[in-house]
């Protein structure tokens, strides 16, 4: 797996970057990290006791937004602009118990079609059981104006090496 870098923490235009996803900054956030393994985009997070719904439960918003989160890291990355979320259609199949530790999250392009990608996410315990599927649709903005008006740095500020 390679390691993705994330462009947008410590950049002096990005002073307002405070992502509740993936920013190291957000003193609140979750510092989602971002791996490419394949055609796969894989974020990693460790969950904590004040993100639960239920005792020991990570919270299902927490869980959506961990996979919505990969899935616009794949638009970043993959398909080599920005977007913004039209839907995102999640099945909860098991709880997420905080106890099992680290969370895996996958992002795979399903498809695209003009400006709209559809992309899989599946999230995985600790222990690697599948607790949450779903299907994220993205807008995708053209390259040229991702990086006009959304601070779009470029595909290749992602991966080094």
């Amino acid at each position: 797996m390679k390691k993705i870098t994330n462009p947008f923490a410590g950049a002096a235009e990005n002073d307002a970057y405070n992502c509740f996803g993936c920013s190291p900054a957000n003193e609140h956030g979750l510092h989602l990290r971002f791996w490419l393994d394949e055609e796969d985009l894989v974020a990693k997070w460790q969950p904590k006791k004040e993100y639960e719904g239920w005792v020991g439960v990570l919270h299902g918003g927490i869980q959506a937004t961990i996979m919505d989160e990969a899935a616009a890291w794949l638009v970043f990355v993959l398909l080599k602009t920005s977007g913004v979320t039209t839907a995102l259609n999640i099945n909860y199949t098991k709880p997420v118990y905080i106890s099992k530790g680290e969370i895996t999250t996958r992002a795979r392009l399903i498809s695209t079609e003009k400006n709209l990608a559809r992309i899989e996410c599946k999230l995985q315990d600790g222990a690697g059981e599948i607790c949450a599927k779903a299907e994220a649709t993205y807008f995708c903005f053209p390259e040229k104006i991702a990086r006009a008006k959304y601070n779009y740095p470029g595909a290749e500020a992602f991966i080094h090496g």
